[in-house]
């Protein structure tokens, strides 16, 4: 006799929880006492790439089915495809009669995806139905792809036990995301993917995780519960506007990024910038455009590369119009400070040298006193020995004395 039968149903639908929706479906052929255990399991995963035709007429049913028998659902996840046809409004429509009748099933994780496209390919908003937020028992709302306007929130806010929100690919107003924070106090995770321009304050956050977003943490505020911040990628650019007590070149930033991967920074000034990690393997790619601004410019593109000697750098320099006399003098004076501190040269995996060389020649030799290029990207070797060759009549210095500085540890 088949003993797992014999096991109440409450226990068969806990075990059915633990497999994927098409895992659980296919134990409907094991027996008859198996054939609707499935329909029964207090979780739902239903996705249109599972069900190929009349997807919205079976996720009716089996909703209904959940409802007439009054069968308690604690996790429902749905992704959908909506497309630019006269099918696309009845589908919304049966979007918001199946969230209703989800509030009233007691459900505490809701995950919703929505992927909508006309046939140009072009993406398409979608309104968030404003009854998600009466789900009175929900703890886990996450949500993709759609749009929240204030009619999602023209309603009262009853999910005052949500503890984690994880947005991806949202269309949100600010005072929309304020309104939703405020009337949810026991938010605890919060995951943010490719969603733009929200403020975050919730004083509960313990956890925040942030992927290609652009995210403004509001000023003065204190996550006291806050244990976990996990950056995926932080994109800082075009900062002309932004208001900094000192400009960037004045500041001292300090980064203290553990589990750093990556680190790049394009722009025309050199920061001041140390890191605290404890990441063994990452990269750092560096572009600046060298201008018509001698003072100090090596000296602090050496102390950058110093502060990123761990990682694996990438430096890359554009040239511009520079003034050759001063550059010579401060090149001149770099060279021998650096002779006289005895400071070893930061290893650079690849130097790419932009433009035409001879731009590039008052600083060659305090270049490569302070940097060890394994690869010359974009100039070749002959350039690289007419440098060497025209700096040599220039300043008049021992050939072999100047090859020291940059051709031991060079491979390509």
């Amino acid at each position: 006799m088949d003993r797992i039968s014999e096991l109440s149903n409450d226990i068969l639908q806990r075990i059915l929880s633990l497999l994927s929706q098409e895992d659980a479906v296919r134990t409907s052929v094991l027996s008859k006492s198996w054939r609707d255990i499935w329909c029964t399991r207090p979780n739902l995963d239903l996705s249109d790439t599972n069900f190929k035709h009349e997807f919205l007429s079976t996720v009716d049913k089996t909703l209904q089915r959940y409802s007439d028998q009054k069968i308690c659902l604690e996790k429902f996840q749905l992704s959908m495809s909506l497309y630019y046809s006269h099918s696309e409004l009845k589908s919304v429509w049966f979007l918001e009669k199946w969230i209703r009748a989800l509030t009233n099933m007691g459900v505490k994780e809701f995950r919703l995806s929505i992927y909508s496209k006309d046939s140009r390919r072009r993406r398409r908003r979608v309104k968030l139905p404003s009854v998600v937020f009466e789900a009175e028992f929900l703890e886990d709302l996450h949500v993709e792809g759609f749009m929240f306007d204030r009619t999602t929130i023209e309603r009262n806010i009853l999910s005052n036990h949500l503890k984690k929100l994880h947005l991806e690919k949202v269309h949100i107003e600010d005072r929309i995301f304020q309104k939703i924070i405020s009337s949810c106090p026991l938010i605890e995770t919060m995951i943010l993917k490719s969603c733009k321009s929200i403020e975050i304050y919730p004083p509960s956050l313990e956890t925040i995780r942030i992927t290609r977003g652009i995210i403004l943490f509001q000023k003065g505020a204190e996550f006291c519960n806050l244990s976990s911040l996990s950056l995926r990628e932080v994109l800082i650019s075009s900062c002309s506007s932004c208001r900094f007590p000192k400009s960037i070149e004045e500041s001292q930033l300090f980064i203290d990024a553990p589990n750093i991967d990556s680190f790049v920074y394009h722009g025309f000034d050199i920061p001041s910038i140390s890191f605290s990690t404890t990441s063994r393997e990452w990269s750092s790619t560096l572009r600046f455009l060298f201008r018509d601004d001698p003072s100090l410019w090596l000296l602090k593109l050496r102390k950058l590369l110093e502060s990123l000697s761990r990682s694996e750098i990438s430096l890359g320099i554009s040239q511009h119009y520079i003034n050759a006399e001063d550059i010579f003098k401060e090149n001149h004076d770099l060279v021998q400070d650096i002779k006289d501190e005895n400071k070893a040269a930061v290893v650079v995996e690849e130097l790419k040298l932009q433009g035409d060389l001879s731009y590039f020649l008052p600083v060659s030799n305090g270049l490569f006193s302070i940097c060890r290029p394994r690869k010359i990207g974009n100039v070749s070797y002959t350039d690289a020995e007419s440098v060497l060759k025209n700096l040599m009549q220039r300043e008049g210095g021992n050939q072999d004395e100047l090859r020291q500085l940059w051709l031991p540890d060079l491979e390509e």
